[in-house]
């Protein structure tokens, strides 16, 4: 999906019809190659409980794992960029690549598959991902979830372990992603908007162009005092929040903390 480039500190028109360039102030940290760990969404209750209700069974596909109520995606590619967040919004920019892993939905005769998920933290924030039924794939990259950063929490540190840790983004059905599956699966009970979990996503800082500097990133920087994330839902966050999909970024809503 879409890779938002990393955005270095530049001046140039913002579009046509725009007579004055402004600049872009610099990210405080920089990923330019992901690799290694996951995306991991806490799932909602009314979510699995709706699926449940609906005959409509979960479960892991390829290298995703469902454990203790939470899905997880290994984060395969992408880039990251984060900045202050009351100099650019949204605050973290780029794209979490997640090939090879997904969910499957399960009714009957009926399986549909959503896996390959990409995180867009842009505005709007969505995951999205390729849909497979039947064996046969129906789309090959549309947009799953949507994501909203408003709970979104700092960005946690643990140096020793060499990971930086996002947690609190929102994940809800996409609308077009929920008339899709009730037409999959003969209802009308899934909506656009619908809860899927709280996403957690921890990235390895190994590769970073830019250090993370000390302090909250309020002022510049990531706290160093341990994943303050509640299960690795990261993933969840977004993309799987229940059983759907998952992971999950984060936009933070024009909060300063």
């Amino acid at each position: 999906m879409t890779t938002i480039g990393l955005v270095t500190v530049a001046a140039g028109a913002l579009g046509a019809g725009v007579a004055a360039a402004q600049e872009t102030p610099p990210p405080i940290a920089m990923i330019s190659n992901l690799t290694g760990e996951s995306t991991s969404v806490k799932l909602d209750s009314g979510f699995t409980g709706a699926l449940e209700s609906l005959g409509v069974t979960p479960a892991p596909f390829g290298d995703a794992s469902i454990a203790d109520g939470a899905a997880s995606f290994p984060i395969t590619g992408g880039n990251v960029s984060v900045y202050k967040p009351e100099e650019v919004l949204p605050y973290v920019q780029g794209s979490i690549e997640h090939q090879g892993s997904g969910l499957t939905l399960t009714k009957g005769d009926t399986e549909v598959t959503l896996d390959n998920f990409v995180i867009d933290p842009g505005d709007p924030a969505v995951l999205t991902g390729r849909v497979r039924a039947g064996g046969e794939t129906v789309a090959e990259s549309t947009t799953l979830f949507d994501l909203n950063g408003s709970t979104l929490k700092p960005i946690t540190m643990d140096e020793a372990a060499g990971t930086a840790t996002l947690t609190g983004t929102t994940v809800t059905l996409n609308a077009g992603a929920a008339e899709a599956l009730n037409g999959a699966f003969s209802t009308d009970a899934l909506a656009g908007g619908t809860v899927i979990g709280v996403a957690t996503i921890v990235v390895n800082t190994t590769s970073g162009d830019m250090p993370m500097p000390q302090g909250g990133v309020e002022t510049g920087g990531g706290a160093t005092s341990g994943t303050d994330a509640g299960l690795l839902v990261a993933g969840g966050v977004l993309l799987i929040g229940s059983a759907t999909i998952a992971v999950a970024v984060r936009r933070r809503s024009g909060s300063q903390g």
